[in-house]
This record gives structure tokens, C-alpha cells and sequence, in this order.
């Protein structure tokens, strides 16, 4: 009950924080709050690698992820890019990070004694803070500039956080009671049941079509759309469930409990956009391949 309430209580802030958004009704609002979602999670990362500090590049985890998010939401309001889906450009950021990461490893190897295992480590730890979930997440400034694009944003993060808070609820009142101990994810989310997620994924359906009926188009060319959001949002759960697991991998391979402490019940923002990361990236990609090849 404990958590259900602190969940909650984090939830109805964050609702509000959504809900100014959409009162300002500005593509610059929704840019200003992903970009400082990035800019959080970034000292998150920042903060966690702090006992391995051996193990990653802490400074340029933390400059790339605070200048990024910036640096794109730039990019996408100048007169060449603004309405367009500029992708290019997260791509051109990611291979500047990675380039950089790798002179600096080269640097540390010849001049501050570093084994070349070390390095290898350090090189994998430093682009997985930048790229996740980050990187990622910065992806979302494609939609603010994309005409109804803010729209499907909207719901496409609320359909992916709904997936999570419907498998905490169903595993609550139904974890144990149909598969026994049998776990979704034994080693990696030990919490997580079978239960859980089938009723997560029913409920998500129903929320879905609910949430493209407040915030979608409900036609095109006279074809009716309606089912094709809960066709969409079949595809996106299980890639929503992998985003949440993604995270839950994160912080057992760093050894902490969560990112952090900023909303109760849930932890820090890290723990709040790993799966919307996963989701939003993945639209994005879907859409790039489904444009070079169609």
C-alpha cells in the first residue's frame, strides 16, 4: 500500500507536469521538458557511475548528455529543419560522442596507464550512458516538429507507461495466482509475474483505443483507424516490456536499487523514460526503414 501510494502521488505530479505542457500548447514546452528529462537522467547516470568511476568516462557522460538534447532541440527549430523529422541529425550526435569517447580512451591508455581492458570496458559503459536512455529519448523532438506529431507523442508515451503501471497492478492483485512461482523475468525483474504481464497487456489494448480516440485521428481517406492503433499497440508492448527490463538490467549491473530518489515509489527519471526510450526510438526506426524501402 506503501508504494501504491508514493506511485501514485508520483504519477498525479507527473500528470501535471504533462498537463502544463499541453495547457502551453508550444512545440518549444514539449522540447524544453524532454530535454530536461535527458538533462536528469543524465546526472543520474552520472551519479551512479560514481563507485566505477574507473570504468567509464563520468566527465564526458555527463557533458554529452546535458549538450545533446540541447543541440537537437536547436536543430530542429532552424528554418531548415523545423517540421521535418531531422533523424540525421541524432545520428551525426552519436558518431561525434563515439568519436570522442575513443580518443579519449586513447589518450588514457598511452599517458595515464590504462590497460587495454580497462579501456574497452570504459568505452562500453561511457556510450551506454549516452545512448540509454538519452540518446534514445532525445528522438521525441522529432515528434514536437511533425505536424500531429505532438499528438501521437502524447499517446505514444502514455500507451508505453500505462504497459508498466498495469503490470505492477495486475501482478499485485493476480501475481502468483494462475502460473504459481513461475517469474516473467527471474534473474532480471524478479518482481515481475506472468500474471502481470498478460494483464498488462489486455488493459493497455483497452487504454489505447481509449487514449487514440482522445488524441488520435479516427479516419484517413475515408478508412476508419480505430483498430489500427490497437494493432500499433501490439507491436509497441512487448517492445515497451524490453525498454522497463532494459532499465531493471541497468541498475543490476551498476548494483544500486534506483537511479534515484526524485519520485517516490518510482525512483529517479531514468526509471520513468527507459521504456519510452525503447518506444519512441523504435517508431522512429520503423519509420526510417519503412521510407527507404516503400
Amino acid at each position: 500500500m506503501k508504494t501504491f501510494l508514493e506511485r501514485g502521488f508520483s504519477t498525479v505530479v507527473l500528470l501535471g507536469l504533462l498537463g502544463g505542457a499541453i495547457a502551453w500548447d508550444d512545440p518549444i514546452a514539449y522540447a524544453v521538458l524532454i530535454c530536461l528529462f535527458c538533462n536528469l537522467t543524465t546526472v543520474e547516470w552520472f551519479r551512479m557511475l560514481r563507485e566505477r568511476a574507473d570504468e567509464a568516462n563520468r566527465p564526458l557522460v555527463l557533458i554529452g548528455g546535458l549538450l545533446y538534447p540541447w543541440l537537437m532541440a536547436l536543430g530542429q527549430f532552424t528554418a531548415d529543419g523545423y517540421g521535418h523529422m531531422n533523424w540525421v541529425n541524432g545520428v551525426a550526435g552519436l558518431i561525434l560522442y563515439t568519436l570522442i569517447a575513443f580518443f579519449c580512451e586513447l589518450f588514457r591508455m598511452d599517458y595515464r596507464g590504462r590497460s587495454g581492458e580497462q579501456a574497452l570496458a570504459s568505452m562500453g559503459i561511457t556510450l551506454l550512458a549516452f545512448v540509454y536512455p538519452v540518446w534514445l529519448f532525445a528522438f521525441s523532438l522529432n515528434f514536437v516538429v511533425a505536424g500531429n506529431g505532438i499528438d501521437f507523442l502524447l499517446w505514444l508515451i502514455l500507451v508505453t507507461k500505462m504497459s508498466d503501471i498495469w503490470a505492477y497492478c495486475s501482478g499485485v492483485l493476480f501475481g502468483g495466482k494462475v502460473f504459481g512461482e513461475r517469474k516473467f523475468s527471474p534473474v532480471v525483474s524478479p518482481k515481475k509475474t506472468w500474471e502481470g504481464i498478460i494483464g498488462s497487456f489486455i488493459l493497455t489494448l483497452a487504454s489505447s483505443y481509449g487514449l487514440s480516440l482522445l488524441l488520435l485521428p479516427q479516419e484517413m481517406d475515408g478508412y476508419p483507424l480505430g483498430w489500427f492503433w490497437v494493432l500499433a499497440t501490439v507491436l509497441i508492448f512487448p517492445v515497451a516490456v524490453g525498454g522497463d527490463l532494459a532499465g531493471s538490467l541497468i541498475k543490476r549491473g551498476l548494483a544500486v536499487k534506483d537511479s534515484g530518489s526524485l519520485l517516490p515509489g518510482i525512483g529517479g527519471i531514468f526509471d520513468l523514460i527507459d521504456s519510452p526510450a525503447f518506444t519512441v526510438s523504435g517508431v522512429i526506426a520503423f519509420g526510417a526503414l519503412a521510407t527507404a524501402f516503400c
